[in-house]
């Protein structure tokens, strides 16, 4: 791994941002191309255990489109993955793969298979940079992008590249520079920690998935003898209960009717630490000279076990459209904008329907945002107002109040629906269209809004094709 040259300008074709999986395998799909010059910069040194996960077998020809199968296949544990899974009752299910009956996966070891891609990368002849931290991108006006990076010991330098791919996760850096609007579909997090287990309770503990009223909880074994034992659940949700409060995290894993039987013998060391994990998109998924793949451009929740798979192909393509742009007529980008969406819409389909799956806590906030169905047409009017409370009698379910408040204020006497939820976009521009729906009808039902539909057939149920991406 290269080290920082301080004070020397860099000059590359190609500057990939984030060393995860989707930067990693952008880079190794670039090279195979001998003409294209590639720097990758990532913040950390990969020497970070990562939590426990799983990858789908599914996978493999797109390893073997990287060349790190074999690889793969001597550091990874190949044996077939199962998960026992309680959800939508207590009694334990052993599915294939997460929710999937059909086929298998891997217990993954993360922090060994970032490390094989990387060093692939570098094997191909990438230079690759590690921890260190991007501080300013400004596009030239000639073209390309002057890139400012800070290392570890406060070391800066100056990267001039022609095409940049942003392989960021979550928190964007070329969003950010660019002040990009995300949308954003939940406020998912996962407070995490990993324990020791006796020698003698190893072979027995197993991946497991269970369901509670605030969220879900997973324990996944790790290859070194350890497990991770993460609970999924909404920041507010997590803020009210004190979940981050390593006594009380604890003690709600020993509450719980299946795994809290394993908990018993767990050792953990550390306090628990949450990271976030929603749902998110990024409509303009790139522009002339730089282009947005894995979290970056779209981020699933972990019930989907698909991040890594979806990662790993939309770093690839990122590849092929900085190639395109760079030496033919970049008309690849629109292709995989659409792609991406396309992508998108089916996740939140099936996300819903997971979801769908529990109901023994038709009341609770964490499912009702969730299993929550859309019921009210865009091309519904509204009828009548009432006064709105400031101060709610319950926290609203699907927009924070000052949102719910923004909203109602909105709906004028006769006002179509559709004009409205513009109108609100416009101020909160993160906000999916689903939510904006699911807010009028939270106004419905505590009697501070009444809409007239002109027709019975008006009314829509849950329809990602239309509440989405309209």
């Amino acid at each position: 791994m290269d080290a920082l040259q301080t004070g020397k300008v860099q000059r590359l074709d190609v500057l990939v941002l984030g060393g995860g999986p989707a930067g990693t395998s952008a880079g190794i799909a670039l090279l195979k191309r001998r003409d294209v010059d590639v720097m990758l910069i990532e913040r950390s040194d990969y020497s970070e255990h990562k939590y426990g996960e799983s990858l789908s077998s599914g996978v493999r020809s797109t390893l073997e489109y990287l060349d790190v199968w074999e690889t793969f296949s001597q550091i990874q544990n190949l044996t077939p993955y199962y998960s026992q899974v309680a959800w939508g009752n207590e009694v334990q299910r052993q599915l294939g793969y997460m929710f999937t009956p059909h086929g298998t996966g891997w217990n993954l070891d993360r922090l060994a298979f970032e490390q094989m891609l990387a060093n692939a990368f570098v094997k191909q002849g990438g230079k690759l940079v590690s921890d260190t931290q991007v501080i300013t991108c400004n596009r030239q006006e000639e073209g390309g992008w002057r890139v400012e990076v800070k290392s570890k010991d406060q070391q800066m330098q100056t990267i001039f590249c022609k095409y940049i791919i942003d392989a960021t996760g979550r928190r964007g850096v070329m969003r950010t520079n660019l002040n990009l609007a995300l949308t954003v579909h939940d406020r998912l997090i996962g407070i995490a920690c990993v324990a020791d287990v006796p020698a003698t309770r190893r072979e027995k503990i197993v991946s497991q998935v269970e369901a509670c009223e605030y969220g879900w909880w997973h324990i996944s074994p790790m290859s070194d003898g350890r497990v991770s034992v993460m609970l999924m659940t909404d920041p507010d949700i997590a803020h009210k209960m004190q979940i981050c409060n390593s006594e009380i995290w604890q003690s709600l894993l020993s509450e719980l009717p299946i795994m809290g039987e394993q908990a018993k013998f767990l050792l953990f060391q550390d306090n628990p630490r949450s990271f976030p994990c929603f749902s998110s998109y990024l409509k303009q998924a790139g522009g002339q000279d730089w282009v947005a793949v894995g979290d970056a451009v779209a981020s699933y929740d972990p019930i989907s076990s698909s991040g890594i798979p979806r990662a790993l192909a939309s770093g690839i393509h990122g590849a092929f459209i900085a190639v395109d742009r760079l030496f033919s007529r970049g008309e690849l980008l629109g292709a995989y904008a659409q792609a991406i969406e396309q992508d998108f819409r089916q996740y939140l389909q099936t996300q819903w329907q997971y979801y769908q799956r529990e109901s023994r806590w038709p009341n609770a906030i964490f499912w009702a945002r969730r299993r929550a169905v859309i019921a009210i047409s865009k091309e519904s009017k509204i009828k009548a107002t009432h006064y709105f409370e400031q101060k709610l009698a319950r926290s609203p379910v699907h927009l924070k109040a000052n949102e719910l408040q923004d909203l109602w204020l909105l709906c004028e006497l006769g006002k179509p629906v559709k004009l409205v939820i513009e109108q609100f976009q416009e101020k909160h521009l993160p906000i999916p269209e689903q939510k904006c729906l699911l807010g009028l009808q939270e106004l419905i039902e505590t009697g501070f809004l009444e809409l007239a539909c002109e027709d019975e057939e008006d009314k829509v149920f849950f329809n990602t094709e239309r509440l989405y991406f309209d």
